[in-house]
């Protein structure tokens, strides 16, 4: 009987949604665990793992994560087979810190695509005027063209019609 009525509370309390009310079931001595933790380390990202962890950070402006996966090997100045790097990602989003971070670990400020983009066409393009002017102090040259439309990030700017863009740039 006793077992019929512990049976019929434990119900009552899954129905009444006081569940966390009920008594715990009580555990033979001799139990072992039926969980085993996996002893074994988790395991470690190849280069190319690494690398595309890395575009992610910076496409997505996560410097703490960009950070950890340079301190775990990452290659900051990889590049695409198009000649895109990181700097260039982080350039067209308008992520600052990125930028900082990147041209900081000796990634160049004029890197050129297969079309002849460098990071600061990006900036110009998308109108990230704090990310030109932080290419700008670090050697940026806004004179460059590209090798497709024959065009520098100040003729950009002045196609987009963002005269403040130009003028950071160096129009006059």
């Amino acid at each position: 009987m006793e077992s019929h009525s512990k049976t019929f509370l434990n119900a009552l309390f899954l129905m009444t949604g006081l569940a966390a009310l009920a008594p715990a079931p009580v555990l033979a001595v001799n139990s072992t665990p039926t969980i085993i933790a996996d002893p074994r380390p988790a395991p470690a990202m190849g280069q190319r793992e690494l690398d595309e962890q890395l575009w992610l950070a910076c496409l997505s402006g996560n410097i703490g994560m960009l950070r950890q996966l340079v301190d775990q090997g990452a290659n900051p100045k990889v590049a695409t087979r198009n000649g895109e790097t990181a700097l260039h990602a982080a350039a067209a989003r308008g992520h600052i810190q990125i930028v900082q971070y990147l041209v900081q670990l000796g990634v160049s400020v004029n890197a050129r695509t297969r079309n002849g983009w460098t990071p600061l066409h990006h900036a110009a393009r998308f109108g990230h005027v704090g990310v030109a002017n932080v290419l700008l102090r670090k050697g940026a040259n806004p004179w460059i063209a590209t090798y497709d439309a024959k065009k520098s990030a100040i003729q950009m700017a002045l196609d987009r019609r963002d005269l403040r863009m130009a003028r950071v740039l160096g129009w006059r």
